[in-house]
């Protein structure tokens, strides 16, 4: 049935989707868009969607009206496990749940718990391929599909953990594209780039940070804004101070929506290898920044000279010679920014991941009934 252009589920259909989606803390933070892509997917094509999240999590900046919300722990001490437990069985009871879609490993017990308590199955979504024992071992045992958001991920994930080659299955993150393009769109302005990063390692930062020295040395005139928070914040701060590039470096704590950031940047810079699918990347491309990244990062849209720009990340002058390109060629910036805009609107539509989650969802429930 359909409803202002809505599909609508027949609520008496035993074929009916009920998702309960499981998030820890990080994960809503880092997949702050493409949460609310799924989101808004389920909403429009009326798939009625349960969130478990735990108190601190700051979810409410992006839900839909009609998405349930399940704070856990309500309680947050470990003497209350039980009756933290008791509540959160009764509150998903209520709902209904006909799956569990986990994202991330952090919460994946929970969720495998969950699953045998009511019966149901368990699909968890896993952005990287560089997993820990333990967590090897959890992936392994008790989920009905393993999720990868990019095919670079899929086949890794296939070689590292073979037992379960049979259940990875590939769907790429949904995205809005803007329909203009950031990347020197205002001639005026000077050059602006963009770093997301965890600041864990200054040594992953290092050569990036004197690339743009040496850029700033030859007379090139951006600034670039370090955005995040860590460890080795005060290690790169000191650098910064101690070659002088206070004026061009700026290190902001994180923002968001960071669609907003990136459409007033012009290049977005990965100056490390990825151990993980990183967000940033597609919200990046989506608004139309040049992406410069470590040619080790090379998956599906990103093709170097195409829709990117490569250089390996230990090298400073390799760096230098990208960061300089994307200076000194505007046009060839701003083609490279909108090939990679071309490519998200033909391969990664919102519409599509969800149409390819609820195969998923359905294979895995019919898996578990037969």
């Amino acid at each position: 049935m359909s409803q202002n252009g809505t599909t609508v589920q027949n609520q008496s259909s035993p074929s009916i989707i009920r998702p309960l989606v499981i998030l820890d803390s990080r994960t809503v933070q880092r997949f702050y868009s493409p949460l609310r892509h799924l989101l808004f997917g389920f909403e429009a094509q009326g798939i009625t969607c349960c969130v478990v999240v735990p108190p601190e999590s700051q979810i409410e900046s992006f839900l839909w009206p009609g998405i349930e919300i399940v704070r856990y722990p309500a309680l947050r001490f470990g003497l209350f496990y039980r009756q933290n437990r008791r509540r959160l069985i009764l509150q998903i009871e209520e709902f209904k749940p006909t799956i569990i879609h986990c994202f991330g490993t952090a919460k994946s017990l929970l969720a495998k718990s969950l699953g045998r308590t009511l019966g149901i199955p368990v699909v968890l979504t896993v952005s990287s391929s560089q997993q820990s024992f333990l967590k090897r071992q959890i992936i392994s045992r008790g989920v009905s599909a393993v999720i990868a958001p990019s095919e670079h991920i899929a086949e890794s994930l296939k070689k590292r953990i073979p037992r379960i080659a049979a259940i990875i299955r590939q769907v790429n993150i949904g995205t809005f594209v803007d329909e203009t393009c950031a990347c020197f769109s205002r001639p005026d302005r000077i050059p602006g780039m963009v770093v997301v990063s965890d600041f864990l390692r200054f040594d992953d930062l290092e050569p990036f940070l004197s690339a743009v020295r040496h850029l700033a040395v030859n007379g090139y005139e951006f600034h670039v804004v370090l955005m995040g928070d860590g460890s080795a914040q005060g290690d790169v701060r000191k650098f910064i101070q101690g070659v002088g590039l206070v004026s061009i470096v700026n290190i902001s704590p994180p923002m968001g929506p960071l669609r907003a950031v990136f459409r007033g940047a012009d290049i977005f810079v990965h100056p490390f290898i990825a151990q993980r699918f990183d967000p940033a990347m597609l919200e990046a491309a989506s608004a139309g920044s040049a992406i410069a990244t470590d040619k080790n990062n090379a998956d599906y849209f990103l093709q170097n000279n195409t829709t990117a720009v490569f250089f390996d990340s230990r090298d400073e002058l390799s760096i230098y010679s990208a960061l300089q390109k994307l200076l000194d060629d505007r046009e060839f910036a701003k083609s490279i920014a909108s090939a990679a805009q071309n490519y998200l609107r033909g391969n990664n539509t919102v519409s599509s991941m969800v149409d390819n989650l609820l195969k998923i969802y359905s294979r895995a429930a019919s898996s578990a009934n037969s």
